[in-house]
């Protein structure tokens, strides 16, 4: 989940046209996508956006991809964003992580049948939709405990509005995501 969220404020950095230094993965869970420059206002407020609701905003893409029969792109595209990343991964554990994972996708992707590949790609779709909510409470801990790194505490920087009321949009876009992808996953 972690390569999802920082995948996410890597993909928006570049969309806003902001150099990405590096993007790391603490063994604890979590992880920095670095920027060397300072970033605009808005570039950094959706920037800061997409990495919370980055994983359920896969998910829900996975979705539409598996209602129009794509399964096998649920597996490509998961492999290409890893690659993209792994361009910019500069510890071990990120390193380990993103080919650990590109490797299960390759193997499902070139070695299994077509109906096992279908069922793994609604596994992968489901596990970013509920990976997505149970990131919002690693969010809410830190809220909690005051951190200022966080990507809530950045935003009430950003926009003067409480850290909480973020926490409250990122657990909203996160369970509209799962309850609409989930109840088109299962009433197609």
């Amino acid at each position: 989940m972690v390569l999802a969220h920082e995948g996410g404020h890597a993909m928006f950095g570049a969309l806003f046209g902001q150099k990405i230094s590096s993007v790391t993965v603490s063994s604890g869970g979590g992880g920095v996508t670095n920027f060397p420059n300072k970033i605009p206002w808005l570039a950094d407020l959706v920037i800061t956006l997409a990495g919370y609701l980055g994983p359920s905003a896969l998910g829900l893409s996975g979705v539409f991809l598996l209602l129009h029969h794509k399964h096998e792109a649920v597996l490509w595209a998961g492999l290409m964003l890893l690659a993209l990343i792994l361009i910019k991964v500069r510890n071990l554990l990120a390193f380990l992580a993103v080919i650990g994972t590109g490797v299960v996708l390759y193997w499902v992707a070139t070695q299994w049948p077509d109906p096992a590949q279908l069922a793994f790609g609604y596994f992968w779709v489901w596990f970013l939709l509920f990976g997505g909510v149970r990131m919002i409470t690693n969010l809410f801990w830190a809220t909690y405990r005051q951190d200022d790194s966080s990507d809530a505490a950045v935003l009430e920087k950003l926009t003067f509005l409480p850290d909480v009321l973020w926490l409250a949009v990122f657990w909203l876009g996160s369970m509209a995501a799962l309850v609409y992808g989930g109840a088109k996953l299962l009433n197609p």
